[in-house]
């Protein structure tokens, strides 16, 4: 009996940390119309849901699974901007919103190709998934800021001739004459 009673007793204590959730991997699936993502302990269940998701959600598009972190930690995507065209880029499992944001920032930054990003949505570690508005990155492709149209003499092209200045351009205007001064 009194070994029935220390077996029930350790159960009792140890219940709670068993059903305590294990750590979750996230994966993320993508198609033209945009980007899913779902949350399991199995890599396979999690990418299956986000397949899922985006087959549903953007039907007769091709879903590729683009991203998959475990355990999940901070994650988010972002639209980087191209010249021509636009593609989302997804990161996972960082240890907080701050390196995450951070990542972003340093990746649409060292990409020559992209001229601007913006930062989408941010998935806290339990899984909470917040829309980020009015969050831009510059892209290592933009021009330098306050960077004004290139002057012709630095780039070493010729300048055009329909340019030249009129006889007198650039020289202070004649102050008016004051009244009953003159002509």
């Amino acid at each position: 009996m009194r070994l029935m009673l220390l077996f029930l007793f350790l159960f009792a204590l140890l219940t709670p940390a068993l059903a305590q959730d294990a750590p979750q991997g996230i994966a993320f699936a993508q198609a033209e119309e945009g980007t899913w993502l779902c949350r399991h302990d199995q890599m396979e269940q999690a990418m299956s849901c986000a397949r899922e998701h985006c087959s549903e959600q953007a039907p007769g598009q091709e879903c590729y699974i683009t991203a998959w972190c475990f355990p999940a930690g901070w994650s988010g995507y972002m639209t980087l901007w191209l010249p021509d065209f636009h593609t989302t880029q997804v990161l996972c499992g960082l240890p907080n919103e701050a390196g995450l944001r951070a990542a972003f920032e340093a990746l649409c930054g060292t990409d020559d190709a992209a001229t601007s990003c913006d930062l989408v949505a941010i998935v806290d570690p339990d899984g909470n998934e917040r829309l980020v508005e009015g969050v831009s990155f510059a892209g290592g492709g933009a021009p330098p800021a306050g960077a004004a149209a290139s002057d012709p003499a630095e780039s070493g092209e010729p300048a055009d001739a329909s340019a030249t200045p009129e006889p007198g351009a650039g020289e202070a205007p004649a102050s008016d004459p004051e009244p009953g001064e003159g002509g």
